[in-house]
């Protein structure tokens, strides 16, 4: 506990500073709001500086002391509002009684106080712009939808098992991420939509859903061309936009592993990206508009396509985990093909902490790791969007490939 003996006079300054710009920002903001509003609220920007500077002397001088300015504060707060029954809300008070314990946090961490001081300041300020989403703009399937998505990443994520069970697949605790992952993605893209015109928001989303899995975009995409609900054109464009984002985090993972690896790729894979980039955006960009969803009909995901394709997936890895039980040990080449079909990022990592890419065998599996991706995911546009959806993504998806391992071949 600090005390007046055991600090200087320059600290002591420097906490009452801190404490006195805290508690001056947040009343600024409620003064502001009593004349915007034409309020009479039992607090403005004086007492909220007096009620800051008292949180830190009270807890300065002891914490018996402090515990008794709560009380006394808290107190205060009470009266205030069994004296206004006509005003119905509270958050003048309790950001009254909040600003007295970050007064007195400036006492133990100045900048952690000053931090929830603007916090509070920004949720203060926003209070128009959060009625007006939660009363218009969220719909009521929306709110559904997000109780449930939270609720399996702060509820059933952390109780599902993290042990599988049969060798190192059929983890029901990936199992749930992934369904979760997939889910997100949809959010993501529905919410970009809501925000932005329908070609930026399936560029931005595509792009943010390739960085968490390409692999479940291009089937979450897939499924909506075949449910008639997206162009071929557009989605495919999108799906597209999500493997630029394959192979960023490509270059990203690889130059966290080796820089001698790095130093081979980086020339061809940026190549690749620009080739890719320019095709999706000339996909997304001839593509027909998409229609405008009704308001009342907004889902931000669909569960059963996202189980769909989180229960593919699994298959498609408890697959690949039997290959290598049924085959043995096959090789280095034959093992990265497996785990390709599946995710790439883990594949090219593994591949690259085997040795240089000057060592035959492993550039070549390498080589044929990306090739064998490439495949897997046409095969996956075929299978969940039909055949409208996999003529505009296979031959691009096929194109850009097929660049990176020449200029590979060629750069080595």
């Amino acid at each position: 506990m600090l005390s007046v003996n055991s600090s200087s006079f320059q600290e002591l300054l420097a906490m009452f500073a801190s404490a006195l710009g805290c508690g001056m920002l947040i009343g600024l903001e409620r003064e502001r709001s009593k004349q915007r509003e034409n309020q009479h609220s039992f607090a403005g920007l004086r007492s909220f500086t007096i009620c800051a500077l008292l949180g830190a002397m009270c807890f300065l001088l002891g914490a018996a002391v402090g515990i008794a300015g709560a009380i006394i504060v808290g107190g205060m707060t009470v009266l205030s509002i069994k004296n206004q029954p006509e005003d119905p809300g509270i958050t003048t008070e309790l950001a009254f009684v909040m600003t007295y314990f970050i007064g007195a946090m400036c006492l133990w961490n100045a900048p952690l106080a000053a931090g929830l001081a603007v916090f509070l300041t920004v949720i203060l300020m926003a209070k128009r712009s959060m009625h007006s989403i939660a009363g218009k703009w969220i719909t009521e399937a929306e709110f559904r939808d997000g109780l449930f998505l939270l609720a399996l990443i702060l509820i059933a994520l952390p109780l599902t098992p993290n042990t599988p069970l049969w060798g190192s697949a059929l983890n029901p605790y990936i199992i749930l991420k992934l369904l979760t992952l997939i889910l997100a993605v949809q959010s993501l893209a529905h919410i970009a939509k809501r925000l932005l015109t329908s070609k930026n928001a399936m560029i931005l989303s595509s792009i943010a859903s390739g960085f968490v899995s390409s692999t479940a975009a291009v089937a979450s995409l897939g499924m909506e061309v075949r449910s008639g609900r997206a162009s071929a054109k557009a989605n495919a464009g999108a799906a597209l936009m999500s493997c630029v984002a394959t192979l960023l985090q490509l270059l990203i993972i690889v130059a966290g592993v080796s820089m001698l690896w790095l130093k081979t790729i980086i020339i061809p894979t940026l190549i690749a990206t620009v080739i890719l980039a320019c095709c999706a955006y000339w996909q997304l960009r001839n593509a027909a508009p998409a229609e405008q969803i009704p308001q009342a009909d907004t889902r931000m995901f669909s569960l059963k396509e996202a189980g769909i394709i989180a229960a593919t997936l699994t298959l498609i890895q408890a697959g690949v985990y039997g290959l290598n039980l049924w085959l043995g040990d096959a090789g280095l080449i034959a093992g990265t093909l497996l785990a390709s079909l599946f995710e790439i990022h883990a594949a090219m990592a593994t591949v690259v902490m085997q040795g240089s890419p000057a060592e035959t065998a492993v550039f070549y599996a390498f080589i044929l790791g990306l090739a064998a991706h490439a495949i897997a995911k046409s095969i996956n546009a075929l299978l969940t969007g039909g055949w409208q959806y996999f003529r505009v993504f296979a031959p691009v998806q096929i194109l850009h490939m097929a660049v990176l391992i020449s200029l590979l071949i060629l750069y080595r």
